[in-house]
Parts: structure tokens; C-alpha cells; sequence
């Protein structure tokens, strides 16, 4: 009998499954939707252009400056202007994203697809035993729900750059209130995905313990 075998516990391989490439695109394209989400918030809550006017001139009346109504919408303007300027802005950079996960998806080998992981489970929950069914259709739920994200980031990537080329090309400027009113309602169907998407991270950590933050991170963990 081998001692040493009996005696010290073999190390178990580290799971590796979200390469470099894919951890860059998955933080950057975070910051970037989060980013989006700010401007959104600061343009209509925080620095809502109607409250603001009489805030304005309630301000400058303190300095013994009289400002019309006209006058205050003006400054308020340039508030907001500055605020589209980076929600454009960040948009680009949320395309250029987008391409480059397109990229990945197309010319990347199978550990970057997403598609290969969506049909892995599938496949998984297929085969699973009835007593796997459960992880497995758990596992095929997330990667379900990420499919939807994707197609939503594509609906706001695409409508977002005709918003905001619509004066420069002729169609973009003939569907822009359709484009808008889309671009919206992806907008929330975006942060609904951020609240499940949470949540569930939250519950694979605590409940499965299947370090997923940390190879989200760092490339791998180790299972116990």
C-alpha cells in the first residue's frame, strides 16, 4: 500500500473555465452599463432639468442676479448636454465592446463561446440522472438568462448608435422615436437582468460554494 497516498489528500485540478479575454470583456462591459445607468440617473433624478430651474434661480438670486426663466433653462441645458456627452461616449466604448465579444464568439476558440457553453447545458441537463436534474437545470437556467442579456446589449448597442448618428445618416433619422422608445425599454430590461444576475451570484457563492466570483476574477479556483 502506498502511505502516501492514503495519508495526503490529492489536489484537485483548478476549474478554469472564463479565460482572459472573457474576464476583460465581462468587467469592462460592467463598468460600462453601470456607467450608462449613471448618466441615466443623473440626467432624470439627480439633475433634473425642470427642478432645476427654479433652483438656479433661487441660487443667483442670492448673488443679487435676476435670471428669467429662459435664462436658467439655458444653463440647465448645458448641465444636461455635458451629461449625454458622456452617456454618448461610454456608449461608443459599450460598442466597441460588443464587437469585440461578437469577435470572440466568431473567431474565438470554444472555451470564449457562449454558444458552446449554452449547448454544454443543454446537453448536461439532457443526459443529467434524475437526481442531477435539478444542478443541471439550474445551470441551464443562468446560461438562458445570459443569452437574454446578450440580446438585450445588442438591442441597445444597435439603437443607441442610431441615436446618436441620426443626423448624419437619412434611415437613422426617419426611425429615431422607434429607436428611442426601444433603446428605453431595453434600458430596464437591462437593469432587471443586473438585479437577477446579482442575486444569483449571491446564492451560488453562498449556497453552492462554486467560486464563481473568483474565477470570474482570477481565471480559477480550486473545489473542496
Amino acid at each position: 500500500m502506498n502511505l502516501t497516498s492514503t495519508l495526503v489528500p490529492v489536489a484537485q485540478a483548478p476549474i478554469n473555465d472564463y479565460t482572459a479575454p472573457v474576464r476583460i470583456w465581462h468587467w469592462g462591459n460592467a463598468l460600462l452599463v453601470s456607467g450608462q445607468l449613471l448618466t441615466i440617473l443623473f440626467q432624470r433624478v439627480i439633475v433634473n432639468t425642470r427642478s432645476a430651474v427654479p433652483e438656479f434661480q433661487e441660487t443667483m438670486a442670492k448673488e443679487n442676479i435676476t435670471l428669467s426663466v429662459k435664462q436658467a433653462r439655458s444653463l440647465t441645458h448645458i448641465l444636461s448636454e455635458r451629461i449625454w456627452e458622456w452617456h454618448i461616449y461610454l456608449g461608443l466604448a459599450l460598442a466597441a465592446f460588443w464587437l469585440f465579444r461578437v469577435v470572440l464568439e466568431l473567431r474565438g476558440p470554444s472555451e470564449m463561446r457562449f454558444s458552446s457553453r449554452l449547448m454544454a447545458a443543454a446537453r448536461r441537463y439532457r443526459l443529467a440522472a434524475p437526481a442531477d436534474k435539478g444542478d443541471a437545470g439550474v445551470a441551464l437556467y443562468a446560461r438562458s438568462t445570459y443569452a437574454l442579456f446578450y440580446a438585450f446589449l445588442t438591442i441597445m448597442v444597435i439603437t443607441g448608435l442610431i441615436l446618436t448618428y441620426h443626423n448624419e445618416v437619412a434611415f437613422f433619422d426617419q426611425i429615431e422615436h422607434t429607436a428611442e422608445e426601444i433603446h428605453n425599454v431595453t434600458m430596464y430590461l437591462i437593469i432587471a437582468f443586473f438585479v437577477v444576475h446579482v442575486v444569483g451570484v449571491v446564492w451560488s457563492e453562498v449556497v453552492k460554494k462554486s467560486g464563481l466570483t473568483s474565477r470570474m476574477i482570477g481565471g480559477e479556483t480550486h473545489k473542496d
